[in-house]
């Protein structure tokens, strides 16, 4: 299995479509289960399933400070958490 690029808490983005996720864990198949998912395409919270097999995590990094910010105010809009 690949290693994991992402850690419990963690805060992600893909700058390229502007999903950003917080990571919930890392199932025993490979996928990263979310607390809270935005999809950048639709402007909208993915469902609590929603899960990103790791073959993908390449096209993920850490959000900076200011992308943790704009995501929890999307998250709090949203009516997330």
């Amino acid at each position: 299995m690949i290693e994991p690029k992402f850690q419990k808490g963690d805060y992600i983005i893909s700058r390229n479509c502007g999903d950003m996720g917080i990571i919930k864990g890392l199932s025993k198949k490979g996928y990263y289960q979310f607390e809270e998912y935005y999809g950048g395409m639709f402007k909208k919270l993915k469902d609590k399933g929603y899960e990103l097999q790791i073959n993908y995590q390449k096209f993920y990094d850490l959000c900076t400070k200011e992308e943790k910010e704009r995501l929890d105010e999307i998250i709090k809009e949203k009516g997330g958490k």
